[in-house]
């Protein structure tokens, strides 16, 4: 990941955090423990570079005193149509299995 990417990103699109099978049901969630409020996945283009990355955000619900961590993991791919092909294939268990993040960055709420 270049440096410039980092601050200097655009949002392309935002995907549904339900994909949907062809009859309008639920595929399945961005994560077993979600019910599609607490995860999304984004494509994101650098203004400088024009490399794009796809980044999925979830939310890791509080467990005992810690505080909610929300997490974004940046993917690189090759273009839009890419990124489509790797939204519309994984969960997120599954693409954090098949494909290595290329940055994370995660922050703690209340």
């Amino acid at each position: 990941m270049n440096s410039c990417c980092k601050s200097s990103c655009e949002l392309i699109k935002k995907y549904d955090p339900k994909p949907k099978n062809n009859d309008g049901s639920i595929k399945w969630f961005l994560y077993r423990w979600d019910d599609g409020k607490n995860g999304y996945r984004k494509l994101v283009r650098c203004r400088e570079c024009g490399c794009f990355y796809l980044v999925q955000c979830y939310r890791l619900n509080k467990f005992s005193d810690h505080a909610d961590t929300e997490y974004e993991d940046w993917y690189a791919a090759d273009n839009e149509q890419q990124a489509d092909q790797l939204n519309k294939k994984y969960t997120g268990v599954q693409l954090e299995h098949r494909m290595n993040e290329i940055y994370r960055c995660s922050s703690e709420r209340e």
